[in-house]
């Protein structure tokens, strides 16, 4: 080939580990722009038409992923709004009997039906 290794027994080329087909390119200092080019390889009718379904179909999982995304936010509805409505309650409670241990074993029962609020106690 003309290049050192073939007269320099001390420099040697060697690739294991794989199966190639075609050129084998092994380059070290690089001093400017590589570019590979090739053709694609040509598509029979049948698979240009699987890969349009494919892509057809891709899109209609994404889709109604998205519906089901949009669906469980508006399922959560009550939102924060909720747990600050029993907060509330549990204050208003605390002013009108100005008891502390009342109040504490009322927020007792309240915490349960809070979490519930927020969606914590449903499986999925």
């Amino acid at each position: 080939m003309g290049d050192r290794g073939d007269q320099d027994p001390n420099i040697y080329n060697h690739v294991s580990g794989g199966h190639f087909q075609g050129p084998l390119y092994q380059i070290r200092d690089v001093h400017g722009n590589i570019n590979f080019t090739w053709a694609a390889p040509p598509q029979s009718p049948e698979e240009i038409a699987f890969r349009r379904q494919v892509i057809e179909e891709t899109r209609r999982q994404w889709a109604r992923q998205d519906r089901e995304r949009v669906a469980a936010r508006t399922r959560a509805g009550c939102g924060c709004l909720a747990p600050v409505a029993v907060i509330v309650g549990i204050v208003v409670f605390y002013n009108v009997t100005h008891d502390v241990i009342s109040t504490v074993f009322f927020s007792l029962f309240a915490i349960p039906v809070i979490i519930g609020l927020l969606g914590g106690g449903r499986r999925r």
